[in-house]
């Protein structure tokens, strides 16, 4: 457990760096919830033995601000669990996790698709001055230089270009649709074969490609499905929930399988709030898990989708709702692999939430630390700018939204933004309105009195920001919540202006 519980707190460092009981609703503590989640059914060689990845850069002059290198671990939620790694003055990088199982990661922009095993070890050779010849040696090389043949000559993935405008959504273009959708699968599928035949891959390589193609499959799908289902066309009957399931049935982690569990999730979601309206949060949480139990087997899938509704929760920050409900969650997740990715993710948000000085501080001011070596790009003009409006609104609660012109779902929030400035206009509260890819706003205007201002940025700006808004790997409207000290107190795509959580939040930072 120790051993599990050092892994937690040196991923939250890095990142940073860089039935219900309602008889007994009692939130449990941090350690008590670390000491269940790191108790598995599994023995312990299948699941704790650590991955090593390193890596050597030569040319580093090409990119000579490039100091870091990040790797990224999908899991539930919007954003994944991440590792840094300086590039220390050998030129060399290193990182050391647990996959828990065959799964997929990614360096991007150099090794955007890399699978890797407990106990496998590679090394990468990466030539900053030739980026598309990059070797890989060690356990494990074969599998990812046979995955590569296999993305590059096989599979080629055209998911993309299947929507309800071409198909409409009456009962005739959904099932035309559907079709569609099932005969790309089953050419991707015969590419498999051709794949398997002639470069004769491991087994458990050839396993991984195919569970990927049916993931895209259920992925795309679905997605596509519930928006059809949200404009009015009826949909459910092609939800596939038991072959769904085989997806699941071992542990080989594809890296969209969690999108996936994600979008059926969304789905199931969807309709049951459709057909209950006027439920509290407490009664659809209650109402949701239990339709969910009817509807499922149990089954890893149904362990899927509780886990992914509680990693909603640490998604939008609120971990003392997953505290709150933790016991429902014990009780129905005993799958190690969902137990042990959402306890790295609930540990690193616990730490934020008790202290957000560390993400302020990587973020706003890594060239003023002191306390640990600078590995870190010196500060850039987008980081410069962001934190400008910060330290000219002392004393006041600062409320971040980046944005732009022709995001749809940008422009819905503006009339909710107003009205939150205009309810709010004689409160010390600041809202910064940071536009990009657009020139019709002009570089700063006060829109509601003093409150609302907006920031038209330029490209050397918006580049510097950029990895924050695709931390939050649902880009834009992105939003940023600091109080009244400067901290950055909450973060992320949840913190909508029409939302009244939003509200309420900003209310009692206001209160503070």
């Amino acid at each position: 457990m120790k051993r599990l519980f050092r892994l937690g707190l040196i991923t939250l460092a890095c990142i940073f760096i860089c039935s219900c009981r309602n008889e007994q609703n009692v939130p449990m503590e941090l350690t008590d919830i670390i000491s269940d989640l790191s108790v598995t059914s599994a023995p312990e060689t299948d699941y704790e033995k650590p991955a090593i990845i390193t890596g050597n850069i030569s040319n580093r002059e090409v990119y000579p601000d490039t100091r870091e290198i990040r790797l990224t671990i999908p899991t539930f939620g919007t954003v994944p669990i991440t590792i840094d790694s300086p590039i220390w003055d050998d030129n060399t990088f290193s990182f050391q996790f647990y996959p828990y199982a065959l799964r997929q990661v990614s360096i991007k922009p150099y090794m955007p698709e890399i699978i890797i095993s407990p106990g496998d070890s590679l090394h990468f050779e990466i030539d900053f001055a030739d980026l598309m010849n990059i070797s890989c040696t060690g356990k494990g090389a074969d599998n990812n230089e046979k995955l590569t043949l296999f993305h590059n000559r096989y599979y080629l993935r055209t998911w993309s270009g299947v929507h309800a405008g071409i198909y409409g959504s009456d009962e005739e273009g959904i099932r035309n649709m559907a079709q569609e959708y099932s005969n790309r699968r089953s050419e991707y599928l015969e590419r498999l074969d051709s794949f398997i035949k002639n470069e004769n891959p491991s087994d458990e390589l050839a396993e991984f490609c195919r569970k990927e193609i049916e993931t895209d499959y259920y992925s795309s799908a679905h997605n596509l499905l519930l928006d059809i289902e949200r404009i009015g066309g009826d949909v459910d009957g092609l939800l596939d929930l038991k072959n769904f399931e085989k997806l699941l049935e071992d542990p080989c982690l594809n890296g969209n399988l969690f999108n996936a569990v994600s979008g059926v999730n969304d789905w199931l979601s969807y309709l049951y709030s459709k057909e209950h309206p006027d439920l509290t949060r407490q009664e659809r949480f209650e109402g949701y898990m239990e339709h969910i139990r009817k509807i499922t087997r149990d089954g890893v899938l149904r362990q899927a989708l509780i886990a992914d509704y509680f990693n909603e929760f640490i998604d939008q920050n609120e971990t003392e709702k997953f505290e709150q409900f933790y016991a429902y969650f014990t009780k129905n997740v005993n799958n190690p692999i969902l137990k042990l990715s959402t306890r790295d993710r609930y540990i690193s948000r616990k730490a934020f939430k008790d202290d957000p000085s560390l993400m302020t501080n990587a973020i706003l001011y890594s060239d003023r630390r002191s306390d640990v070596p600078r590995v870190s790009a010196p500060v850039n003009e987008g980081i410069r700018f962001l934190r400008d409006r910060v330290e000219e609104n002392v004393n006041k609660v600062v409320y971040i939204n980046i944005g732009a012109h022709w995001c749809r779902g940008c422009e819905e929030e503006r009339p909710y933004q107003r009205k939150l400035a205009e309810t709010l206009k004689d409160e010390p509260l600041k809202i910064v309105n940071i536009i990009v890819g657009g020139s019709h706003y002009s570089d700063s205007v006060s829109t509601v009195g003093t409150i609302i201002e907006d920031y038209l940025l330029t490209n050397e700006q918006f580049a510097g920001i950029d990895h924050l808004i695709k931390y939050g790997e649902n880009g834009i409207p992105y939003y940023i919540l600091i109080n009244k000290e400067g901290l950055i107190v909450d973060y992320g795509s949840h913190l909508r202006p029409s939302r009244k959580a939003t509200e309420e939040k900003i209310m009692a930072l206001l209160d503070e």
